[in-house]
């Protein structure tokens, strides 16, 4: 494949831009919506079982003493020994999900599979997330011979984040989406490497900010060789926010947006932003039913817009 690239410093300039251009108002809305989560209510379980609702205030908290603000008890000192153990985290987590939906009626059919994988490594310093998603649909009308395919997509995503010291990291991800039924563009490949920053970090929210520099590679598709731009990989800049809310063992929202430009005809730019909403009807965290969202824009690709939703079931792996 051809690289084009423009000289390294117009590309640093632009990246600078580029990134804080794409994500300042989905940031604004995301901090917006999240600024009341900053006064965290905690629930504390003592060491004989008893529980205890307040207000953290961190500023006063520390490893040996929580101190809360309870509602009717005022300021309270609890100390760590007087608290029940937490549960190790899991270091691995995975789950697998899918969904299937079909209709019939005479000679007419048509059914749609979707299915989404999701896994997991976390400690201290080190995140590593890898996930797939697939969605299928088949169709055949009375008047057709042959059934026909109307949605063959999906996408990988695999990425690892390295946290230096409090709330900055450094992440490397890769990001391969495919449509086959593409005229132009059926593959879409993102690499990118740079810094990332989380603007909140609790044990139940995360709102992550990160950017860099990285290369968009299109190709495939019956129109592909006819299109100036299709076969070809350029430099490019990546930017992503990130927002996970976990208040319950019942619920779960993950947002997430990528935006990309590429460094040709000017700036051609690509976004995909997702969305899962999880819930768990027992509260143990095995079984969950999802809505999944996502909305991809590329610049680059014939078709440019592609929306997707599916409604699954699913279960943790590990």
């Amino acid at each position: 494949m051809e690289i084009q690239a423009s000289s390294l410093f117009s590309i640093l300039r632009q990246t600078a831009c580029l990134s804080l251009a794409c994500n300042a108002t989905a940031m604004l809305l995301l901090i917006g919506s999240t600024r009341s989560g900053l006064a965290e209510t905690v629930t504390l379980i003592l060491s004989n079982g008893d529980k205890i609702k307040g207000t953290l205030i961190k500023s006063e908290s520390n490893e040996l003493t929580t101190v809360i603000n309870h509602p009717s008890l005022g300021r309270l000192e609890i100390q760590a020994n007087s608290l029940k153990p937490k549960p190790k985290r899991k270091r691995w987590t995975g789950s697998f999900s899918a969904g299937v939906t079909g209709s019939n009626t005479d000679r007419d059919y048509d059914l749609d599979s979707t299915s989404q994988l999701i896994t997991q490594y976390k400690d201290e310093v080190n995140l590593l997330t890898f996930k797939a998603n697939t969605e299928y649909d088949i169709s055949r009308n009375e008047d057709q011979k042959e059934r026909s395919t109307d949605t063959n997509q999906g996408q990988i995503d695999l990425r690892y984040s390295y946290t230096f010291s409090g709330k900055l990291s450094a992440y490397a991800s890769n990001t391969y989406e495919y449509d086959m039924l593409n005229q132009v563009g059926k593959n879409n490949l993102i690499n990118s490497i740079g810094l990332g920053y989380d603007l909140i970090k609790t044990d139940t929210t995360t709102l992550n900010l990160s950017a860099g520099p990285s290369a968009q590679s299109i190709w495939g598709g019956p129109g592909c060789n006819a299109d100036q731009y299709c076969g070809n990989t350029y430099a490019a800049s990546s930017a992503r926010i990130g927002f996970d809310w976990v208040p319950n063992n019942y619920f779960n929202l993950s947002l997430s947006n990528q935006f990309t430009g590429s460094y040709v005809d000017g700036v051609s730019p690509s976004n995909n932003f997702s969305g899962t909403i999880k819930i768990y009807p027992f509260g143990d965290k095995k079984l969950f039913t999802s809505l999944n969202g996502q909305l991809i824009y590329n610049a680059l690709t014939s078709p440019q817009i592609d929306n997707s939703f599916s409604l699954q079931f699913g279960t943790q792996l590990f």
